[in-house]
């Protein structure tokens, strides 16, 4: 298998064609991964009873019907979409069956296996809870005596997170833009994104994917420009129970289509533009984008489908709102509503809060210098409390406070209001949140929404109706604003009183960081299973930047940063990255969970590191009768026949390169990578060569022919390559501009030269670069000097 590790064991996949590398992708996620990919499908398949557990989860799926949406996903793919998919489903299965396993897999029964359709439903399993129709379900659950304003309030759907920044090439250190993201969910053993370069001979890609979907999804880098999403909280579903069934309207079920065909563009892109025509194929989750390119673009734009509603009538699909950010600006989407134009896509968002703490320390930093990559980590670790400043200041202003809870207020008067880990006041503040939601959750105004339940699928949608965590979301407009019948003030003192006479606590204390392992939804133990930083302690808070969420009467922080990433489009190297857990999904791995400390403390971990032996390119003149054998295989292989040569006997190839080394206008030269021959180049002199008539020939041209060899020593490395044989050439300051001219109908040399930076000229017919070849209809292309 053709994959390298960094120290931290994130796979490095090398391939030689984009489908060679959606194998070799599925066959390493499938070792690394083995338990995740197992029950990601059964989930996909409405099968995960057969694990032992229960299968709550699958009367769910059946209702959804998520296998029937995915094979109808897949059937809606284009054909090259479908190979790809295909192909990693291929080397998953290829992994399982070299024995990639898990402990939790041992005595276990898993039947079936990977299809060229499971990707998409694997894909569908990661969003289907992810939109609102839970709490559309939750609302019309909740009987009518509950206070109108409550209902509007308690209604929210929870933000499914995430912060996501772009900083223009005019406020950066480097000049060029820079992107700083974190996606909020659920936090999973192991986690839910695995960190992944993938290259190959027309991409070179690094990222964050979904253990089971080939390529990346929601965030990456190709080297030439970079993306990263936040959930655009749009309302695109709609719900009801039918005769005890759950039927739930999306713009998947409605148009057959999973939107997924965006996922190979996306993998070639090289420009905004590239970016953001790929996310016109998108469909859900609806999502707001950043994206930015190494020219200095920056965009921000809404991806996916909202439907335009008549009534109970969709009629058509919503124009989503787009901005062009300006190389001195900053964009900043923190799932809340950027400006009227989102109106479009709902009527509730979160709150600001994050959004103009992001804002206002970015601000900051261009005040006391340009923005860089290590400014974007601290910005992604804020720990500040941005929203508990309505309950301090009621807790400030409260009079006549007893001894005890008095000299509490005064401690939380001078706290500098961050939820740091080790901050008594935090814990303090935090002991007080919890008693006041508590209050407020058990109060009689609250009745309706205490006695409502899920109407279906309880064991899976229950979480939706757990009444303090709705309560802790809008606490502080409660507080801003209470509803009649609801005293503040008292429960306030209350609290006080109560945080008072507990023993005092570090924040860190009372707020654990706590990962979910799917042995849990099946009713099983987890606990062998977990990773050995469960139970740490954790900084920041629901609303901060980190966006820690707590849950209230618990010290569990069960969602929170599944990753941090910083894009730099100056220097892809210099971009940085961690996830919670590690690469691993093996509890006791070495690579389960060693990226815990640099991803809590924000140092993160570089995106590319060094190769431990970095490819070693040379070049040596052609030695007629000792390579004849080698070209000769080369020569006539089935991809060689745009070489002309594919007929030639090993005595005709050792001619015609000795009768070429006897000409002062060619070279011939093999292409070596660690002494070994991976290609063949060859020079000449257009003002000398009869090619030369067939285009407007200029001073300081060189003319070249490169044939690349199919060998997997190759794989991943071609663009390395390419540079190598590039800046060996115009190491000669007499040249000027390199003139290759491929055949026409070699479509992927002609886009690799084009990737490198090649302008095409006419298509023209030319002679053979020796006597007695064919001649052939060529693409003529040129390379300039770089400036």
């Amino acid at each position: 298998m053709n994959v390298g590790r960094d120290r931290w064991g994130v796979p490095h996949v090398r391939g030689v064609t984009v489908l060679d590398l959606a194998h070799r992708q599925g066959r390493v996620t499938a070792h690394d991964r083995a338990w995740q990919l197992t029950v990601e499908r059964l989930r996909g398949e409405a099968r995960t009873g057969v694990l032992g557990g229960s299968d709550a989860w699958d009367a769910l799926a059946r209702d959804l019907d998520i296998e029937g949406t995915a094979r109808r996903g897949f059937a809606a793919l284009d054909p090259e979409s479908q190979e790809l998919f295909a192909a990693y489903a291929e080397g998953v299965r290829a992994g399982f069956a070299e024995g990639a396993t898990s402990p939790e897999l041992a005595d276990r029964a898993a039947p079936g296996e990977w299809q060229e359709w499971t990707p998409v439903a694997v894909f569908l399993v990661q969003h289907v809870l992810f939109a609102g129709f839970p709490t559309k379900l939750w609302a019309a659950s909740v009987g009518p005596g509950l206070d109108p304003r409550l209902a509007e309030l308690l209604g929210v759907e929870p933000p499914h997170g995430s912060n996501a920044f772009a900083v223009g090439g005019a406020r950066t250190a480097s000049g060029a833009p820079l992107i700083g993201a974190d996606p909020h969910r659920v936090f999973e053993a192991p986690g839910i994104y695995q960190q992944v370069r993938l290259s190959c001979d027309e991409l070179d890609v690094v990222g964050l994917a979904f253990p089971g979907v080939p390529g990346v999804q929601h965030f990456g880098h190709t080297g030439h420009v970079a993306w990263a999403v936040t959930n655009a909280m749009a309302d695109y579903q709609d719900v009801s129970v039918e005769d005890g069934r759950l039927v739930v309207r999306t713009p998947t079920t409605v148009l057959g289509d999973v939107g997924l065909a965006a996922l190979l563009p996306l993998l070639r892109a090289r420009t905004v533009a590239d970016v953001d025509a790929a996310l016109d194929r998108w469909v859900e989750p609806v999502n707001n984008v950043l994206v930015a390119d190494t020219a200095g673009r920056v965009l921000h734009r809404v991806a996916g489908r909202v439907p335009v509603r008549s009534d109970s009538e969709w009629t058509g699909w919503a124009e989503l709102p787009r901005t062009e950010v300006a190389p001195d600006a900053v964009a900043v989407t923190a799932n809340d509503r950027t400006d009227e134009r989102w109106d479009v896509l709902a009527d509730r968002f979160a709150p600001s809060w994050r959004r103009d703490r992001i804002a206002s320390l970015l601000s900051r930093a261009d005040q006391t210098g340009a923005v860089d990559v290590a400014t974007a980590t601290r910005v992604l670790t804020d720990e500040d409390g941005t929203s508990g400043g309505s309950l301090l200041a009621l807790l400030l202003a409260l009079p006549g406070l007893p001894g005890p809870s008095r000299a509490l207020v005064e401690r939380l008067r001078l706290w500098d209001r961050s939820m740091a880990a080790d901050s008594y006041e935090a814990g303090a503040f935090g002991a007080v949140r919890d008693a006041v939601v508590a209050a407020v959750a058990a109060h009689p105004l609250l009745d309706p929404a205490r006695a409502a339940a899920p109407p279906v699928h309880s064991e899976v949608l229950a979480p939706w109706w757990h009444l303090p965590s709705r309560v802790a979301r809008v606490l502080p407009d409660l507080v801003a604003d209470p509803p009649a019948g609801l005293d503040l003030v008292a429960i306030a003192r209350a609290a006080l009183a109560q945080a008072a006479a507990a023993p005092a606590q570090a924040w860190g204390e009372r707020h654990r960081f706590a990962p979910q392992h799917a042995f849990a939804d099946l009713a099983l133990d987890p606990s062998p299973h977990l990773p050995s930083v469960a139970g740490s302690p954790l900084g920041g808070d629901t609303e901060s930047v980190v966006a820690t969420a707590w849950i209230p009467g618990t010290d569990a922080v069960v969602t929170g940063p599944i990753a941090r990433v910083v894009w730099d489009l100056a220097d892809r190297s210099r971009s940085r990255w961690a996830v919670p857990l590690g690469a691993s999904g093996v509890a006791g791995d070495s690579h389960h969970d060693d990226q815990f400390t640099p991803w809590k403390d924000g140092t993160l971990l570089p995106v590319s590191p060094p190769e431990h032996s970095p490819p070693a390119f040379t070049l040596r003149p052609v030695d007629p009768p000792a390579d004849a054998v080698l070209l000769h295989g080369w020569f006539t292989q089935p991809r060689a026949t745009f070489w002309g040569m594919g007929t030639r006997t090993v005595e005709e190839v050792g001619e015609i390169y000795g009768w070429i080394a006897e000409q002062d206008h060619l070279t011939a030269s093999l292409v070596l990578l660690d002494d070994r021959p991976l290609g063949l180049l060859q020079t000449y002199d257009p003002f000398v060569d009869e090619i030369g008539e067939h285009y407007d020939r200029r001073s300081g041209d060189i003319g070249l022919h490169l044939f690349l060899a199919d060998d997997s020593a190759r794989a991943g490395r071609t663009s390395r390559l390419m540079e190598f044989l590039l800046e060996h050439l115009f190491s000669d300051p007499a040249v000027q501009r390199i003139v290759l001219e491929p055949d026409v109908a070699n479509e992927k040399s002609i886009a690799l030269l084009q990737r490198h930076g090649a302008e095409l000229g006419p298509v023209t017919e030319i002679p053979a670069p020796v006597p007695d070849l064919p001649p052939k209809t060529a693409q003529l292309a040129f390379i300039h000097r770089p400036a």
